[in-house]
């Protein structure tokens, strides 16, 4: 079940890991040294947009264990049900993930346009 966790949000962890990079880029100037160039603490907006892409991450993983547990009791036809309807939520949570990262991308290109703009 584990491995099958983990190759189901590879995608997600990824992006995730990339939208925590950038944001810890921005917050990470102190640690860079004494002559690192000073870098503005992430915007709020981009932090809330991380938060809830991690907060969908933990319902969708609560919501897969769930129907896992209701897998392993169930009868051939209900989990091709199942199996189905974790078909049909892996593919709504990709789309808002998407959607989420590029709204994550856009705000990450806001903030370089507007520090550029200085």
């Amino acid at each position: 079940m584990v491995k099958f966790l983990q190759f189901f949000f590879q995608p997600v962890r990824f992006a995730l890991a990339t939208a925590c990079v950038a944001v810890g880029n921005l917050t990470g100037a102190a640690e860079a040294g004494p002559n690192a160039p000073v870098r503005p603490a992430a915007p709020v907006e981009l932090q809330k947009l991380v938060e809830q892409s991690n907060q969908q991450r933990d319902r969708m993983i609560a919501e897969h264990e769930s129907l896992a547990r209701q897998l392993k009791d169930a009868t051939e036809e209900k989990r091709r049900e199942i199996y189905e309807k974790m078909s049909e939520q892996k593919k709504a949570f990709e789309a808002a993930q998407s959607a989420l990262h590029k709204r994550i991308r856009e705000e990450q290109r806001a903030q370089r346009a507007l520090q550029r703009s200085r």
